[in-house]
Order: structure tokens, then C-alpha cells, then sequence
């Protein structure tokens, strides 16, 4: 190309896991609670959940507390190993 383009390029390997990183009772629940929680942008984690019709606010709550977490958490702020435990309360 005449000019030439001023773009950069990466080549970038992926590498699967042998074992999934979390162990969850039910993957397809988890996936649901992740989804739910990122669609609404700067909604809290209870919101994103109770809006994505996951759970009843004050179960969402409960395991909020049992896991040691704010009610004001949000989505973004959550590891996958917290996702995987809220699932498992939440099931």
C-alpha cells in the first residue's frame, strides 16, 4: 500500500487449561451470573442481578454478606474463584 498503513500487529498463543481454573456446580448458572452482572453498566452487583432476573434481592444480599462482600460491590470488581462461590450460593 501506497502510503503505508501505520498499524501495528501481535501475534498472541492461547493456551487451554487441562482442568477448568473453578470448580462450580452448575457452569451454566455461573456463566448466567456473569452475564447478568456485566449487561448493565455501572449498576451494582445487586442490581445487574435482580434486573437480569438471576436471583431475589434479598437472597443476592445474603450471599453477599456470607461471602464478606458490600452490597455496593460491583460486577467488575469480582474474581472468577468469587464468581464461581456466588454461583454455588446462589443455586
Amino acid at each position: 500500500f501506497i502510503p503505508r498503513p501505520n498499524v501495528g500487529s501481535a501475534v498472541i498463543k492461547l493456551t487451554r487449561y487441562e482442568e477448568p481454573p473453578v470448580s462450580v456446580e452448575n457452569e451454566k448458572r455461573m456463566f448466567s451470573i456473569i452475564r447478568a452482572s456485566f449487561n448493565q453498566r455501572r449498576k451494582t452487583l445487586v442490581n445487574g442481578l435482580v434486573n437480569g432476573g438471576i436471583a431475589k434481592k434479598e437472597d443476592v444480599l445474603k450471599a453477599l454478606e456470607e461471602m464478606e462482600l458490600s452490597a455496593s460491590v460491583r460486577g467488575e470488581a469480582l474474581s472468577l474463584e468469587q464468581f464461581a462461590k456466588l454461583a454455588n450460593i446462589l443455586t
